[in-house]
């Protein structure tokens, strides 16, 4: 892990953590091919949002002898009640260090942490051409519910996002 060795600590994020996680976000952000959010995010972006989280919605980082490598986040899919079981997952691994499993080991601890939190349905949200991704969270037990054909619009191009779900009842 670029110069840096073992498996990540993976571990709830600290307002200390701001720095990395924006510059993180924002890496993925100004390459226009994981997030629909437009603007690099600031370290005090990142602080108000860690510091906003209900007692059920977490921000995990993967840490590496103080460097941080990843960061991932469980939140709810919505407010309205009724979707009170229902969360979603997001994570975002620094670009020099994909493909060294750092978004798996993210991943597993999104899903305990979900589990622990009380949650039944787990939701992601991935760019279709996002092939990695989608095969990393079939990995945990995700299955696609569908594709949305052109939802969003990125510098003049259309983006389909694949839904996938997985119910933890079914991975237990």
């Amino acid at each position: 892990m670029n110069e840096r060795s073992g498996k990540p600590n993976i571990r709830p994020a600290l307002k200390e953590d701001a720095s990395s996680i924006a510059e993180i976000y924002s890496e993925s952000i100004l390459m226009r091919d994981s997030t629909m959010v437009m603007d690099v995010v600031s370290p005090e972006d990142m602080r108000q949002k860690l510091a906003h989280l209900d007692e059920r919605e977490t921000v995990l980082v993967a840490e590496n002898e103080g460097y941080i490598a990843g960061w991932g986040i469980v939140k709810y899919y919505s407010d309205r009640p009724g979707y009170r079981l229902a969360c979603e997952t997001s994570l975002f691994v620094r670009r020099s260090l994909t493909g060294k499993g750092i978004g798996s080991a993210i991943q597993e601890r999104l899903m305990k942490s979900a589990r622990n939190s009380g949650f039944h349905h787990v939701l992601v949200r991935i760019w279709t051409q996002n092939g990695h991704s989608i095969a990393m969270h079939e990995k945990f037990g995700f299955t696609t519910v569908g594709v949305q054909k052109e939802i969003g619009h990125v510098d003049g191009n259309w983006i389909d996002v694949t839904v996938m779900q997985c119910l933890l009842s079914e991975t237990d």
